[in-house]
C-alpha cells in the first residue's frame, strides 16, 4: 500500500460499495471523504424540497458506514468548490482527489474547470465511472459517431463487454489527518424549519440511505420484477420498481442493479419462463433508457437550453402563467391530469405513465414550453434528475429524432379509460369527485345536471370546467405547427449565397455530429479521466420548408380528422413507459439569478 493521501470528493455516488473513487482511494494509502455543499454553483437547479429532504438522510447513513470504516465523511458548506477542495488539500497535504463522474452539463463544465485548476497546481486528479454501465464516449456507431435514438444505441450497450467491478466497500479505510471547517448535516441548510413538518411525512413512505437500497432492490426482484411487464401501467400500488431515487444520489449501484436482472433474464430464459424474460427485458429498458439521458447530455450539453432537433427553435409556445399554474395545481379540468400533478405536490412522486400524461398534456394541449415542464418536475420531483427530464420533456415535445412526433395529442379522457377503468386513482386525489359514477369520472363536463348536484359536484366551482376545449386544442396546436415553418422558412435568407453560409454555420438546422471514437481525453491524468466530446455540424441537404410545411399539415389535419372520429388510438409506444423519471419541490419559491431562460412565472 502506497503513503498517498487522498480526498474523496462524493457527490451522487453516497455508498461504499461498488464505488471506484472510494476503492482506489481505500488502496492507495489515507483517505479524506468529503461532501461539498455549494448553493451558490447550483444554480437555477438548486434541489426542490423533497430532493433535499432525501440528500439529507442519505449523508447522514453514508456517514455511518464510512465511521463503521474508520474514516467518517467530512461535510463543507462553502459558495466555491474549487476553493474548498483546495482547502481540503492543504489541511491534509493531499497529493491527490478522486471523484465519480457525473453527465449533466452543468456538473460537466464544473468538474473540468476544477481539474484544469487543481492539475495546475501540481496535484494529481482521477475520476471514475461510479453512474453507469459503459463511459458515453466508449459508444458509437460505425462511424464513430455518436447515436442519436435510443434503440440502436441500447442495441450495442447489450453487445458490449461490460467491465467487472468489485461490489465489495473496502474492509478498513485509514483517515488521512487534517483540520478543515467541518460542518454538522443541520448546517448544511438542506432542510428549513418550515419545511420539516412535511417532511416528516416522506419517512413514512420512504428510506433513503445506501444500505436501505439493498433492501428495497431485493424486495423488488423477489418479489415484483416477475409481473413488472403486466404491472408496470398500472397507476396504483408498487407497480414500478421505486428505485429511481437510491439509483439517482448514487445509493445504489446501477451495475449491481442491471447484473442482478440480467441473471434473473437469463435464468427464467432458460426455465422457458416468458412473462419474467419480458419482464427483465422492459425493466433492463428502463436502465436504458437512464444511460441514453446521460448520454445525450454529454454528447450534445446543449440540450438542456434548446431541442436537439433544430427547428422547435421555431415554436411559437403560450407563455402563459394562468394555464402554468392551473397545471401546476391541478386544476385543468381533466380529471388525470389533475389527479397526477395533485399526487405530485402532495408526495414528490408520480408513476412514469402519469409523467408521460402530465407532460404530453402541458406541451401539446396548453402549448407550454417544455423548458418550464422540465424545471418544475426538477423542482417537485423526489429523485430530481436532469438528464432523465431533459430527455422526457425533449421526447415528448417532437424535439427527439425517435420522440413524439409534433402533431400527435394524446386524448386525456381515452387515457384515463385506459390506465384508471374504474377512476380508482382519480377518486383518491381528487376527493371532490369521489361520488360520482365511474360512467363519468373521466369527463365530469359531460354527466347530466342530476348526476353532478347528487355527486357534490359543481363544476367551475368546487372542481373547474376543462381548461380548454380538446379540438380546439388539436387546432391551436396544428397552427403553432404551422407557424413553426413559417418563422423558421423566414429565418433563412433568400439568396442562393446566404443559404450556403446558413448551411455551414448554424448549428440550429441540423443535428450536430459528435465524434467519439479515438479522442483523446483533455485535461486528463489516466485512462479513467473524463474525455470532452468534439462537435461538428455536419452539411445536411433536407426538403425545403415549404415542402416539409404541407407534407406535415397533411399528417396534421389526418390526425384532427381521425380524432374526431373517436377512431385514432392513443397507445403510447414503448418508450413512453418508462422515459420519463422523477424529481421535488422546493417550498420555498427562488428567484433563478441566472442569465438561463428557466426563469418561470
Amino acid at each position: 500500500m502506497g503513503m498517498n493521501r487522498t480526498i474523496v470528493w462524493f457527490r451522487r455516488d453516497l455508498r461504499i460499495e461498488d464505488n471506484p473513487a472510494l476503492a482506489a482511494a481505500a488502496r492507495d494509502g489515507s483517505v479524506f471523504p468529503v461532501f461539498i455543499w455549494c448553493p451558490k454553483e447550483e444554480g437555477e437547479f438548486y434541489p426542490g424540497r423533497v430532493s433535499r429532504w432525501w440528500l439529507k438522510q442519505s449523508l447522514v447513513h453514508l456517514d455511518q458506514s464510512l465511521k463503521s470504516l474508520g474514516a467518517g465523511l467530512v461535510l463543507i458548506k462553502t459558495d466555491s468548490t474549487v476553493k474548498a477542495l483546495l482547502e481540503c488539500v492543504n489541511a491534509v497535504q493531499a497529493t491527490k482527489v478522486v471523484f465519480n463522474h457525473l453527465y449533466d452539463p452543468i456538473s460537466l463544465v464544473r468538474d473540468h474547470n476544477i481539474k484544469e485548476k487543481l492539475l495546475a497546481l501540481g496535484i494529481s486528479v482521477q475520476s471514475y465511472n461510479g453512474d453507469l454501465l459503459y463511459e458515453p464516449w466508449d459508444i458509437y456507431d460505425d462511424s464513430g459517431h455518436a447515436y442519436t435514438t435510443f434503440d440502436p444505441f441500447w442495441n450495442r450497450c447489450l453487445q458490449m463487454q461490460m467491465k467487472t467491478y468489485s461490489l465489495i466497500p473496502p474492509c478498513q479505510l485509514i483517515p488521512a489527518q487534517g483540520k478543515v471547517e467541518k460542518y454538522s448535516i443541520e448546517q448544511l441548510g438542506l432542510e428549513d424549519e418550515l419545511e420539516k413538518s412535511s417532511n416528516a411525512l416522506l419517512g413514512r413512505a420512504w428510506c433513503p440511505g445506501w444500505s436501505k437500497s439493498d433492501k428495497a432492490l431485493t424486495e423488488f426482484v423477489e418479489n415484483h420484477l416477475l409481473h413488472y411487464s403486466k404491472n408496470r401501467l398500472k397507476l396504483g400500488g408498487e407497480s414500478t420498481s421505486l428505485l429511481s431515487p437510491y439509483i439517482h444520489f448514487g445509493e445504489l449501484s446501477v451495475r449491481k442493479v442491471f447484473q442482478l436482472v440480467r441473471t434473473k433474464q437469463i435464468l427464467w430464459k432458460n426455465e422457458g419462463n416468458i412473462a419474467g424474460e419480458e419482464s427483465a427485458t422492459f425493466f433492463l429498458r428502463a436502465i436504458g433508457f437512464r444511460e441514453y439521458s446521460r448520454y445525450l447530455c454529454f454528447g450534445y450539453p446543449f440540450t438542456v437550453e434548446r431541442p436537439l432537433l433544430g427547428n422547435l427553435k421555431f415554436f411559437p409556445w403560450n407563455t402563459d402563467p394562468l394555464k402554468f399554474r392551473a397545471w401546476r395545481q391541478g386544476r385543468t379540468g381533466y380529471p388525470l391530469v389533475d389527479a397526477g400533478m395533485r399526487e405530485l405536490w402532495a408526495t414528490g412522486w408520480i408513476h412514469n405513465k402519469m409523467r408521460v400524461i402530465v407532460s404530453s398534456f402541458a406541451v401539446k394541449m396548453l402549448l407550454i414550453p417544455w423548458k418550464w415542464g422540465m424545471k418544475y418536475f426538477w423542482d417537485t420531483l423526489l429523485d430530481a434528475d436532469l438528464e432523465s427530464d431533459i430527455l422526457g420533456w425533449q421526447y415528448i415535445s417532437g424535439s427527439l429524432p425517435d420522440g413524439h412526433k409534433l402533431e400527435r395529442l394524446d386524448d386525456p379522457e381515452i387515457q384515463g379509460m385506459k390506465y384508471d377503468p374504474e377512476g380508482e386513482y382519480i377518486r383518491q386525489w381528487l376527493p371532490e369527485l369521489a361520488r360520482i359514477p365511474t360512467e363519468w369520472i373521466h369527463h365530469p363536463w359531460d354527466a347530466p345536471l342530476i348526476v353532478l348536484t347528487a355527486s357534490g359536484v359543481e363544476l367551475g366551482q368546487n372542481y373547474p370546467k376543462p381548461i380548454i376545449d380538446k379540438d380546439l386544442a388539436r387546432e391551436q396546436l396544428a397552427q403553432a405547427i404551422f407557424k413553426m415553418w413559417e418563422n423558421e422558412a423566414a429565418s433563412k435568407p433568400s439568396s442562393s449565397k446566404d443559404r450556403k453560409e446558413v448551411a455551414d454555420d448554424n448549428e440550429n438546422l441540423a443535428i450536430p455530429k459528435v465524434f467519439l471514437k479515438n479522442k483523446a481525453p483533455r485535461g486528463a491524468t489516466s485512462s479513467n479521466d473524463q474525455k470532452v466530446p468534439i462537435l461538428q455540424n455536419p452539411k445536411i441537404k433536407s426538403d425545403p420548408p415549404n415542402k416539409k410545411r404541407v407534407k406535415c399539415m397533411d399528417e396534421v389535419e389526418k390526425k384532427q380528422e381521425n380524432s374526431r372520429n373517436h377512431s385514432e388510438h392513443t397507445e403510447v409506444s414503448c418508450i413512453d413507459q418508462e422515459v420519463l423519471c422523477s424529481t421535488a419541490e422546493s417550498t420555498s419559491k427562488r428567484q433563478c439569478s441566472s442569465s438561463c431562460s428557466f426563469s418561470v412565472p
